[in-house]
């Protein structure tokens, strides 16, 4: 449905002036200069001329059929105009007019107003307060912005304007073009999702970059973008990374979990490359739309300079990519051609006099090596240096089948060198480390496709007891009761019924029952009370852990019992809570928190006392399927650590994973839960036991009513 923004037979632009001054001469100008094909309209309610071209009055006045209308008119008019194209049968509308939802109230009501004659008349909107859409193949410029850029496989949607015209000018300096160029604006209507959709089955589009400043519909974007991304690359820039205005933390998981990390976490799941900034964004667009896949993680450098080499050296190390270890073969033939002064093991060093040959031989032979899967190739200005020919070698490499990635480091001097680089759409960078990043945004890539692809059909789902789960949800509700944690009908109860292992235990234990409940449990134990109404059992005397034998029991029983008397609490002190210690084992953090626009966030890290101060976490987007989860106990710094670490017991990393797939399941099952801490699951080789856990609920949701009943 979104063709006629494209490719459109005949255009109308409304507000269309023969003022030089006013926008809509510029729009109606760059529609026609820049060589649209098509019919092309002007409208004015004053009627006159634009050049020698008729100005029609109203749209209905024009003859002929309407693929696109072009709104160029003050906001307080748009909606008239709106329904005029209704009318006339437009159904598909650019509003470039600035004064809505972004103004306030007022404009938000005049948003109201066009959705709604949009909607009657079935006309697709983009926009308001837009650049506009700029199509190099039908070679529409359907904006104001100043210049036309080049035909490339390249497309770029964004939020806003503003970055539109800047990122026109930079691609316009720097020999980038685009395919289709779309400013999203207020997304009253089109939004990222549709576009999304568009460029995926876009055969003119190769690359697709964004700029986002909000989601519109998180799990529909997921989808969108996911589908995309098997496709072909999306790289985006998303703004808006820190949480503003304080809010309370009731949990682990709500401190850990910024707004942030629920989007970076639903982009890396969905395939989607995130730039850091639109530096970042260009960099990696050059990477992506002029290089082939890089199935491997083994980088050649070659340099005429020892400093830049050991730069990259470090760069390479820090990153996913390695340092490629070159063939004996490799070596020999470079041994043998190259200077004794140079360097033939990885980097490669030319050395300073090398002329352009030296570069082609050393750039032949490494590009035939099987452990090499991507090159750097580093150019200093010396005497010697033949800077444009070594560009023009370079880029005859390129039909090797392996990623280049150049940096002719300098001003002046290399300049005609990396212009003749970018003509031959080679990836060219200013400094070393920019290109290690393209590269590894590259590799990770081609490693998201094969995992997404590989996978599918591998997951599988433990059988889980909703039923059980939902019962004791719903009673929390039913008492108006946000924390379910220990005791009767415990968080632990809800974790066994989604496949996650808890701790032993016995609930509301009185005297009499010590002996048969703790051997049933096992020693050691930890004993809490069950007075009713303690909120801090700790600080009052009521928890006691470390029990190792029945007289120990029964010290600690009547310790409690006293000691939350003494406290005012009466009814219940006669009973406790026992459970079994688990000593053994690597202490897991396990959370969750509900995420209004992307569903549940999962959280994975190493757990304890000092979860907060590691910070050392994964996450993912529920639903988490088994292959996923151990991906993501993967992906943390201290992984090692459950390997078996200096005796430590070695986690069971399938178990393990269990437990990731149980909580995610249990987020989706029930979207009134707000938050799940578990800390900390105990692993060992044979079992992960949750030891201690919370679920907090949303006593607000809108599931309520319907789970009480």
């Amino acid at each position: 449905m979104l063709n006629n923004f494209f490719s459109p037979k005949s255009i109308a632009v409304i507000g269309a002036s023969h003022n030089k001054e006013k926008l809509g001469f510029l729009v109606y100008e760059n529609i026609r200069k820049y060589g649209f094909k098509g019919k092309l309209y002007g409208v004015n309610i004053k009627g006159g001329k634009i050049g020698t071209q008729k100005l029609y009055k109203s749209v209905n006045e024009i003859t002929g059929d309407v693929d696109l209308a072009v709104i160029v008119v003050p906001a307080i008019v748009v909606p008239s105009v709106i329904e005029e194209c209704g009318k006339k049968g437009i159904n598909s509308v650019i509003i470039i007019s600035a004064g809505f939802a972004e103004t306030g109230a007022n404009g938000r009501r005049l948003e109201e107003q066009i959705k709604e004659t949009a909607h009657k008349y079935s006309i697709r909107v983009l926009g308001p307060n837009c650049l506009g859409i700029i199509d190099s193949w039908s070679k529409m410029n359907a904006s104001f912005a100043e210049s036309m850029p080049d035909k490339m496989n390249i497309s770029l949607f964004s939020q806003s304007g503003a970055i539109c015209t800047a990122i026109l000018d930079w691609a316009n300096a720097n020999c980038i073009g685009f395919s289709r160029f779309i400013s999203l604006g207020n997304k009253l209507d089109v939004d990222e999702n549709d576009i999304l959709r568009f460029l995926a089955e876009d055969e003119k589009t190769g690359v697709v970059l964004g700029y986002l400043e909000s989601i519109h519909d998180g799990t529909v974007f997921m989808s969108a973008a996911k589908n995309l991304s098997l496709k072909k690359p999306f790289i985006v820039v998303k703004s808006g990374t820190t949480a503003q205005g304080a809010k309370s933390i009731s949990s682990h998981t709500g401190s850990i979990a910024g707004s942030d990390l629920v989007t970076d976490a639903a982009l890396k799941e969905s395939g989607v490359i995130r730039a850091g900034s639109l530096e970042d964004l260009f960099d990696l667009a050059k990477i992506f739309a002029f290089s082939p896949d890089m199935k491997g993680k083994g980088i050649a450098v070659i340099s005429n300079a020892g400093g830049p080499a050991v730069m990259l050296a470090d760069a390479i190390s820090k990153s996913r990519l390695k340092l490629a270890r070159l063939s004996d073969r490799t070596r020999k033939v470079l041994e043998e051609t190259l200077p004794p002064e140079a360097s033939v093991h990885n980097p490669i060093d030319v050395i300073g006099d090398a002329r352009a040959d030296r570069y082609e031989t050393a750039l032949d032979e490494v590009l035939k090596d099987e452990n090499v899967d991507g090159v750097i190739v580093v150019l200093t200005p010396q005497v010697m240096t033949e800077i444009e020919v070594t560009a023009k070698l370079i880029a005859g490499m390129k039909e090797r089948g392996k990623p280049i990635a150049v940096c002719f480091m300098g001003g002046e001097k290399v300049a005609l060198g990396r212009e003749i680089l970018e003509e031959k759409e080679i990836p060219s960078y200013d400094f070393p480390e920019r290109a290690v990043k393209a590269l590894e945004a590259l590799h990770e890539y081609y490693e998201f496709k094969s995992h997404a692809t590989g996978t599918q059909g591998t997951s599988r789902r433990v059988q889980f007891n909703k039923n059980k789960a939902g019962k004791i949800i719903q009673k929390a509700f039913s008492i108006n009761t946000q924390y379910i944690t220990d005791g009767e009908e415990s968080a632990f109860d809800v974790f066994d019924a989604y496949g996650i292992e808890t701790v032993k235990r016995s609930y509301g234990v009185n005297f009499d029952e010590l002996k048969e409940k703790s051997d049933h449990v096992g020693f050691p134990l930890a004993v809490k009370t069950c007075a009713k109404g303690v909120l801090h059992k700790t600080d009052i005397g009521g928890v006691k852990i470390g029990v190792r034998n029945d007289a120990e029991l029964q010290k600690a029983y009547f310790s409690i019992r006293d000691n939350v008397r003494r406290a005012g609490y009466e009814e219940g002190s006669d009973r406790v809570d026992v459970y079994k210690m688990e000593n053994d084992g690597v202490e897991i953090f396990l959370g969750a928190k509900k995420d209004a626009n992307f569903g549940p966030l999962i959280i994975f890290g190493m757990g304890g006392i000092f979860v907060e101060a590691l910070k050392d976490f994964s996450y993912r987007i529920a639903p988490v399927t088994h292959a996923e989860a151990k991906k993501m106990i993967s992906e943390i710094k201290s992984q090692k650590v459950l390997n078996g670490f200096r005796g430590m017991p070695e986690v069971n990393r399938d178990k393990l994973a269990d437990a990731i797939v149980g909580l995610s399941w249990l987020m989706l099952d029930f979207p009134e839960i707000k938050e799940i801490d578990i800390n900390p699951l105990k692993c060992t080789d044979k079992k992960c036991v949750a030891v201690d856990g919370k679920i907090i609920l949303d006593l607000q949701s809108s599931h309520v009513l319907e789970l009480i009943k």
